[in-house]
C-alpha cells in the first residue's frame, strides 16, 4: 500500500473542494426539511409508538394498516415488472436501410436484451427493485444506482494435474485435483444498487435527473477499497487525481455518521458512536477504517470528495455513452415540477393516526368497565388496595354508604362504525380494497361486485405502472444498455431466453452496438387481482379461438400465456417446442392427403401447385398440399398434448 502525504494543498484542489463543499451544504440545507417527513413516515411503517409518561395508564398501540396497504402496492408493482422473463424487450429504433440492415437490428436487439436481462438476474434485481419500491412508498423518492464494477479476486481453484504411477499391471496416467491460486475476474458488469435516501442530495432548483444540475451520492468504503478505487481512476487517460493525507483523512471522519442511523435513532435504536476498526493504534492495521466517500455528479463530470475534507480525483464522467448522471430515481406520486413527490404513507399519515386513536380508545372504554373507579367516604378505612379487581373479592366497609362506583357506560356502537370508516378511507386513498389486498371485506359481496371492484383498482394500478415504466424501468434499461455497448471490449456467451437450455450464443462487442426502445415485457401481463377470473377468462378465449379456428391468433402462444396464469414458474418445460409442432402439423396434413388419395381429373379448374401459387396457411408451420382441403381445418388437441388438425 502507498500512502501520499501533502502538508497543504495545492491552489486548484483548494479550489474544487471549497467548491464542492459549498455545493453540497445548498443541497443539505434543502434536503433537511424532507428529512424530518421521512423520519414521521419511516414511524408509521415501522409501526413505532412513542413511550407514555410514567404513571400514564393507557393504551397505546398501533394498527398496522399502513403496512398492509404498503405491502400490497408493493407486491403488484414488483409482480408486474418482474413477473415473468424476459424483463425487457428491446426495438430496434426506426433506420432508413435496406431488410438486412432491418434483420440486423433485430438480431442486435435480441441479444441486447438477452444480455441486460442476464445481468439483471446477476444483480439480483427482485429483491433490489423490492427494497427500491420500499424506499419511494415510505420517502419522499427511491434512488437506484446503475454503474460499471470491474473486479478482479486471487482465487483457489481445483486444477486437475496428470501424472504416471506404477500399478501391477503397468504404468497409468492418473489425475489428481491440486489447487491453484489464480487471479479472475469476479464481475465485469452492470452493477445496481440501492441508494438510501438519507445518502443522496440532489440539486433543489431541479425537477428530476435530467434538468438537475448536479447530485451528491454517500458512499462508505474501507481504507483498502478506497486506495484500489483511487488507483483505478489514477489509469484513466482522463482526469486528475490529487494527493491526500490518510491521517489527515482518517481524523476528518471520526465524527461522521452514516444515514440510516439518522431514521433509526428516531425509534429507539441508538447508533454505535465507536468505530472499532478506527480506535486502534497507528502501528496497528486500519485497514478497516471506513472512510465517507461523497460522489459528485454532473451529466459529464465527476468529483470524489474524502470524509468532506479533500478532494482526491476530479475529471470527466467516465459513462461517456450515455451521458447521465447514473441514477434512477422516482416518487410514487410526482408533483409537477417539483423535485420531491407524495409517498404513499404521506397519503394516509393522518387516517392512520386517526384509526390508532380510535382503536385505543375502544381498548380504554373496555379497561375502565372492567377496571372499575370508586368514590370512598373522606375518613372511612377501606384498604385501597381491596378496590383491585379480583375473583371472589370482598370489600370491607362499616357503612355501605362508604363506598360507591364510578360506572363507565360501554362505546356507543358508532364508534365503531367510525373505525371501519377510517379503514375504507385509507384504502380508498391507496386504491387497496379487500379484493385487492386477498382478504374477505366487511359485507358479502357477489362475483360481479367484486370484479368491478378488482377493475376499477387496477385501471388505476396500470395508469401507475405505465408511469413508473417510463420514468424508471425505460431509464434503468437504457443505462445498462449503453453501459454494455461502452464497457464489454471481448466476446461472451450469453443465453438468448432463460427459459430455454439449448440457447447459448457466444457474442462479440460489435453485436451490442444499437439504437434501441426500451419496454419492460412484464407489464403486459396484467396483475389481475383476481386470478380465478383472469384464470377463467384466458380458458374461454383459448375454447372459442380453437373452435373457431381462428387463423389470426398464435394458439402457442396463447396456451403459454394460459400456462402462466396458474402461476408455472418455468412454462417452456411443459409445452411442447415450438419446431416439434410444426412438424407434426405438416405431417398429420400429409397423411390426411394420403387418405384422401389423388384428386380426380376434371374439366373444372385444378388446384394450384406449389410452383403455381402460394401455399395455403391453415396454421404456423403448416401448409396445405395440392388435392387437400381448402377450407380452414380445426385443431384439437393431438398425440402428445400438442395440437393437431382435424
Amino acid at each position: 500500500m502507498v500512502e501520499l502525504f501533502l502538508p497543504q494543498q495545492d491552489q486548484g484542489q483548494r479550489k474544487i473542494t471549497q467548491d464542492r463543499l459549498e455545493l453540497f451544504k445548498y443541497a443539505e440545507d434543502y434536503r433537511q426539511q424532507w428529512d424530518d417527513r421521512a423520519i414521521e413516515w419511516y414511524k408509521l411503517y415501522r409501526g413505532w409508538k412513542a413511550e407514555l409518561p410514567e404513571g400514564e395508564a393507557r393504551a397505546n398501540l398501533h394498527v398496522p394498516k399502513t403496512y398492509e396497504a404498503i405491502d400490497t402496492i408493493r407486491a403488484r408493482l414488483v409482480k408486474a415488472f418482474f413477473g415473468a422473463r424476459p424483463y425487457v424487450d428491446f426495438i430496434p429504433m426506426p433506420i432508413h436501410g435496406t431488410r438486412d440492415h432491418l434483420e440486423k437490428a433485430e438480431q442486435r436487439a435480441e441479444v441486447a436484451s438477452a444480455l441486460v436481462d442476464e445481468q439483471l438476474s446477476k444483480n439480483n434485481i427482485v429483491s433490489k427493485y423490492y427494497d427500491y419500491t420500499t424506499s419511494y412508498l415510505v420517502f419522499p423518492a427511491g434512488i437506484m444506482s446503475v454503474g460499471w464494477r470491474y473486479e478482479k479476486k486471487y482465487m483457489r481453484q481445483p486444477i486437475p494435474v496428470p501424472h504416471i504411477v506404477q500399478t501391477p499391471q503397468g504404468p497409468m496416467v492418473h489425475i489428481e485435483n491440486q489447487q491453484q491460486e489464480s487471479l479472475n475476474t469476479v464481475w465485469d458488469d452492470n452493477e445496481i444498487n440501492n441508494v438510501d435516501f438519507f445518502d443522496f442530495w440532489i440539486d433543489p432548483r431541479g425537477t428530476n435527473l435530467d434538468t438537475a444540475r448536479f447530485v451528491f451520492h454517500r458512499e462508505w468504503v474501507t481504507e483498502e477499497q478506497l486506495i484500489q478505487r483511487l488507483h483505478w481512476l489514477n489509469q484513466l487517460p482522463e482526469g486528475e487525481m490529487f494527493e491526500f493525507d490518510l491521517k489527515k483523512l482518517r481524523q476528518a471522519g471520526a465524527k461522521l455518521r452514516q444515514g440510516f442511523w439518522e431514521r433509526q435513532s428516531k425509534i429507539g435504536i441508538q447508533p454505535e458512536e465507536r468505530d472499532i476498526m478506527g480506535q486502534r493504534s497507528e502501528e496497528e492495521d486500519t485497514r478497516k477504517t471506513l472512510y465517507e466517500l461523497l460522489h459528485y455528479w454532473e451529466d459529464d463530470r465527476r468529483s470524489i470528495l474524502v470524509n468532506r475534507n479533500e478532494v482526491v480525483w476530479d475529471g470527466p464522467s467516465p459513462y461517456w455513452r450515455h451521458q447521465k448522471k447514473p441514477f434512477v430515481m422516482e416518487s410514487f406520486d410526482p408533483v409537477p415540477n417539483e423535485l420531491y413527490g407524495f409517498s404513499a404513507v404521506s397519503i394516509i399519515e393522518d387516517l392512520q393516526e386517526e384509526l390508532n386513536t380510535q382503536h385505543n380508545q375502544r381498548i380504554d372504554n373496555v379497561s375502565f368497565i372492567l377496571n372499575k373507579m370508586w368514590k370512598i367516604r373522606a375518613g372511612s378505612d377501606i384498604d385501597e388496595s381491596q378496590l383491585v379487581s379480583r375473583a371472589g373479592g370482598v370489600i370491607w366497609v362499616n357503612n355501605m354508604d362508604d363506598i360507591e362506583e364510578l360506572r363507565t357506560s360501554d362505546v356507543a356502537s358508532s364508534a365503531y362504525s367510525e373505525s371501519g370508516q377510517t379503514e375504507r378511507q385509507l384504502e380508498n386513498s391507496l386504491a387497496v380494497p379487500p379484493v385487492i389486498r386477498g382478504v374477505e371485506g366487511g359485507k358479502t359481496e357477489t362475483a360481479t361486485e367484486a370484479s368491478l371492484k378488482s377493475s376499477n383498482a387496477s385501471i388505476r394500478y396500470d395508469v401507475r405502472i405505465l408511469l413508473f415504466e417510463n420514468q424508471g424501468m425505460k431509464r434503468l434499461a437504457h443505462l445498462m444498455d449503453m453501459n454494455n455497448q461502452q464497457f464489454i471490449n471481448h466476446s461472451r456467451v450469453i443465453r438468448c431466453g432463460p427459459e430455454e437450455s439449448m440457447s447459448w450464443r457466444q457474442i462479440t462487442p460489435g453485436d451490442l452496438i444499437g439504437e434501441f426502445d426500451y419496454r419492460p415485457s412484464g407489464t403486459s401481463v396484467d396483475p389481475a387481482a383476481n386470478k380465478e377470473i383472469r384464470r377463467q377468462q384466458l380458458s374461454q378465449m383459448m375454447g372459442f379461438l380453437i373452435e373457431t379456428a381462428n387463423p389470426y391468433v398464435d394458439l402457442y402462444e396463447l396456451t403459454k400465456s394460459w400456462l402462466e396464469a396458474f402461476d408455472m414458474r418455468n412454462v417452456q418445460k411443459f409445452l411442447i417446442p415450438r419446431e416439434v409442432v410444426e412438424q407434426q402439423q405438416q405431417m398429420q396434413a400429409m397423411a390426411e392427403q394420403a387418405l384422401m388419395g389423388p384428386p380426380e381429373q376434371g374439366h373444372g379448374p385444378q388446384p394450384e401447385s406449389p410452383e403455381q401459387g402460394h401455399p395455403q396457411q391453415i396454421s404456423p408451420g403448416a401448409t396445405v398440399a395440392p388435392g387437400a382441403r381448402a377450407h380452414p381445418a380445426r385443431v384439437v388437441p393431438g398425440p402428445g398434448g400438442g395440437p393437431r388438425a382435424e
